[in-house]
């Protein structure tokens, strides 16, 4: 069984690629101390004999297992815990016989893999939350620095309203903050012990099981539950759901700030690294955003798939589950992997606020229209308001004119008197500055918001 993929073609993708999530080592290690501290459990609850359990933890720190000869063994039974269990009882039946019935005791092999798995995501989740944590406190040190600096709304691609970048900052670091709010909240429920033997009514362990699953779950660092998930995973599945919307959430931010970092845009751009392009020399590649694109591409296939795998029959799957082990270390490869690469890409961003506002100014005021058409309307009804400042904006792009001198000459043109007062409002509509205030003044609400909840504030600044 491959858990986690280590090829050439994978790890140019991870910026991190010497964080194990799920490797080969890691699940070995879990499984062995499962079994070790199961039989040490038992020990402690008084249904195991203490120097059994002994002989059974010194055989899970002695015995030598091996991937390959583990997948090969499994896959003649389509059980890895029985490719685990082998070797110790073989170790045991050398070394110390005296542990050999209890090895195992009371426990099935999926209980073996599940726990082991929960184990692991408590690595992973740490690890996502630690990428998680950097990329918020820089998100929020941008927002706080440009909170009142002019930024191009787009809506379908195209110019809209004005906005300010430090909203724009702002609203994502929000976003990954309910991530990783709601990621520890799910994960308090589902990072539980697995612990139901056969048919997951711990007949083996009786009246004793609560009591070794409690003990067990406190040696693991893991939440005990009183009951078996063998088919019934919908904690465990919540859990994952969060971890694909919070890959979806990064890639948004991968989408926006790869358009913002367009040649011919701009706005941002991606610390230097030296040349990126083995043609164009010119060219300056957003990497960390290529890397975060690129690895969230597979979540909502992998979200799916898990969803797919829910429907496990009877008191054990025969594939769901088994499928379910090899996706769910991949979804939270790739978004561990997405969170690091943005991480790294904020750390270096440079924010170019003067190209920002050439775009702004580019367009002549066009972008107004909506508060332009308001000012006049009252000259003109709302019909024909819109309707001149269309033909107006038409014109301030092709002629290179602002749209509010053009539209005082239209209004003069058609015979309506243009007062100071009204020259003063139509300017006024298009002032950018102006309009960037009220995203700054979201923009702050935002950060109140998330230094009230206990979320990271800016790095070296405090929220204004």
């Amino acid at each position: 069984m491959v858990f986690a993929s280590s090829s050439l073609m994978s790890a140019y993708l991870n910026p991190l690629p010497q964080v194990e999530l799920f490797s080969d080592r890691q699940w070995i290690d879990a499984m062995l101390r499962f079994e070790a501290q199961l039989a040490m459990a038992q020990a402690e609850c008084g249904l195991v004999p203490q120097a059994a359990a002994q002989a059974i933890a010194q055989a899970c720190a002695s015995v030598a297992l091996h991937p390959e000869s583990l997948a090969a063994q499994a896959r003649q039974t389509g059980a890895l815990g029985m490719a685990v269990v082998a070797p110790l009882q073989q170790w045991l039946q050398r070394h110390a016989p005296e542990g050999l019935p209890w090895l195992h005791w009371g426990t099935t092999t999926q209980d073996v893999v599940d726990t082991a798995n929960a184990m692991l995501t408590v690595h992973a989740l740490e690890a996502l939350q630690r990428q998680l944590k950097g990329l918020q406190q820089s998100l929020l040190h941008m927002a706080h620095e440009h909170a009142a600096t002019p930024v191009l709304g787009r809506s379908l691609l195209q110019p809209a309203q004005i906005t300010s970048f430090g909203l724009k900052c702002a609203q994502t670091a929000a976003a990954l903050g309910r991530s990783s709010a709601q990621l520890q909240r799910l994960a308090a429920q589902a990072l539980c012990v697995q612990l139901g033997g056969a048919v997951g009514n711990s007949a083996a362990l009786g009246g004793d099981a609560m009591r070794v699953e409690q003990a067990l779950a406190r040696r693991l660092g893991l939440k005990a539950c009183g009951y078996s998930w063998h088919t019934q995973r919908d904690d465990w599945m919540r859990l994952g759901m969060e971890v694909a919307v919070c890959g979806g959430s990064l890639a948004k931010l991968a989408k926006d700030w790869a358009l913002h970092a367009q040649y011919e845009v701009g706005e941002l751009c991606e610390a230097a690294r030296g040349i990126t392009s083995s043609a164009m020399p010119h060219k300056r590649n957003p990497v960390h955003c290529l890397q975060a694109l690129a690895q969230t591409k597979a979540v909502p296939q992998l979200a799916a798939t898990l969803l797919a795998c829910m429907d496990q029959a009877h008191e054990r799957a025969l594939g769901e589950w088994q499928a379910e082990v090899v996706h769910w270390a991949q979804l939270w490869t790739h978004v561990h992997a997405a969170a690091a690469a943005l991480c790294a890409a904020a750390q270096g961003m440079q924010v170019h606020a003067p190209r920002m506002q050439a775009h702004i100014d580019s367009l002549q005021g066009v972008v107004f229209s909506e508060q332009l058409a308001q000012v006049i309307l009252p000259l003109l009804g709302k019909a024909e308001a819109q309707a001149a400042v269309a033909l107006c904006a038409q014109q301030a792009l092709q002629q290179g004119q602002p749209l509010p001198a053009l539209l005082v000459a239209y209004l003069k043109a058609q015979g309506h008197a243009v007062s100071q007062a009204l020259h003063a409002q139509l300017h006024a509509a298009a002032d950018v500055q102006a309009a960037a205030q009220a995203s700054a003044l979201r923009c702050h609400e935002l950060l109140t918001q998330m230094s009230s909840a206990g979320q990271p504030a800016p790095l070296n600044e405090s929220i204004a």
